[in-house]
């Protein structure tokens, strides 16, 4: 993949695009993730765009989201230094409802490696091991019978070994919890992405713990990096600040109402809250002993989902609920999100410090991740969005 440098000046911005600069001088910021106040209380959006260097990257971005038909979208670029926001377009296409910092977005996928963060905590505490069987904690009727789906193991969910399907029914639908589930593939042998293998993760750690995911989330993720527009399931609180999602063509959806938690897609939130995430629990670790933290960013094997393109396969594999990427820049950690008319995507380079999260209401959401990369990394392959294309 060619890196192509982009020269488009856009003198004057037809949707409204916002930034925003946090510096820490002789402070690590990425240290402060956790206690980052909402970034919108600090810089309000007005629709103007910061001066020098900051302005002209927020131009070159709102011109890869025009040119890609992308209505709204945030970004969050962090280093060890500084934290800059970039809130581009409308929320909603139909009321032109701007995109602020306080705009919510399903991040889709991206929900599983919150889920995987609170799973990793309960193994540090000894209440769940890795592998051990999924089915000697808890009993899951889909799988009722199955002696091959009662080999599951916990390490097998998150490194999507699980041998389960994508989905076996519309996962927001009402048949989700008493459709059968059958195994497509031995457990542990071979790599398939899975949404109904987290679903089974999240039942049985709702059965160990005695707590819905939603209390499980807000106790340890939420509230100690202060997610604030952060949650699992729909909260009328939020609907004036919530995006809707776009087609390709930019027809608004109507806002979409989960009332089901689902630790595989349900999460709505901030490019500022999950970057909190983000910041805090992965690239310092925060709440998870260094040994876990390190295994979760182990390859566990290939993940290769038997597309052409074999050099992408080759550079991506999986550790434990996260995408690992090796480029020209090192190693780095991602994971994306697809909800339809809602895309999402963020990468990090833990030896460095620096990260992107974006979130779009946009079915070409996506498409936009090679750009976006580029102007805060720099010349790279991108070798995670390759890979991407040929998973969706």
């Amino acid at each position: 993949m060619k890196y192509v440098q982009r020269r488009v000046l856009v003198p004057a911005l037809s949707a409204v695009f916002s930034i925003a600069v946090v510096l820490s001088t002789g402070v690590d910021a990425s240290a402060q993730s956790s206690s980052f106040p909402d970034i919108g209380s600090i810089f309000p959006s007005t629709g103007s765009i910061g001066g020098g260097t900051d302005s002209a990257v927020a131009q070159r971005i709102s011109a890869i989201f025009a040119e890609h038909g992308v209505p709204g979208a945030q970004v969050i670029y962090t280093d060890n230094n500084s934290r800059k926001e970039f809130n581009y377009g409308v929320a909603n296409a139909k009321t032109g409802d701007p995109v602020s910092s306080l705009t919510t977005f399903e991040a889709a996928s991206m929900t599983k490696v919150v889920g995987t963060y609170v799973v990793l905590q309960l193994v540090d505490e000894g209440l769940l091991d890795l592998d051990t069987p999924l089915s000697k904690y808890f009993e899951y009727p889909r799988i009722a019978g199955d002696p091959a789906a009662a080999k599951i193991t916990a390490r097998m969910v998150l490194t999507h070994t699980s041998g389960l399907p994508g989905w076996a029914t519309a996962p927001s639908g009402p048949n989700l919890d008493t459709t059968p589930l059958n195994i497509i593939f031995e457990p542990g042998t071979q790599w398939s992405y899975s949404g109904e293998g987290f679903y089974y993760l999240q039942k049985t750690v709702e059965s160990l713990t005695g707590m819905k995911f939603t209390e499980l989330a807000k106790k340890r993720v939420f509230d100690r990096f202060g997610m604030t527009s952060s949650n699992l399931v729909y909260n009328p609180d939020f609907e004036a600040v919530s995006a809707v999602g776009h087609a390709a063509d930019g027809t608004p959806k109507a806002l979409r109402i989960l009332t089901n938690a689902n630790i595989a897609f349900t999460l709505r939130t901030t490019a500022t809250d999950y970057s909190n995430f983000l910041r805090g629990a992965l690239v310092k670790g925060e709440g998870l002993s260094q040994a876990t933290r390190d295994m979760m960013f182990t390859a566990a094997g290939s993940a290769d989902h038997g597309g052409s393109d074999k050099d992408a396969i080759g550079h991506i594999k999986w550790g434990l609920g996260i995408g690992l990427q090796n480029n020209e820049l090192g190693k780095a950690i991602w994971h994306w999100g697809d909800n339809g008319a809602f895309k999402a995507f963020f990468i990090a380079y833990p030896e460095t410090g620096k990260s992107v999260v974006i979130l779009t209401d946009s079915q070409n959401g996506l498409d936009t991740i090679d750009e976006i990369d580029h102007e805060f990394f720099g010349p790279n392959t991108v070798y995670a969005s390759r890979w991407i294309k040929e998973a969706e």
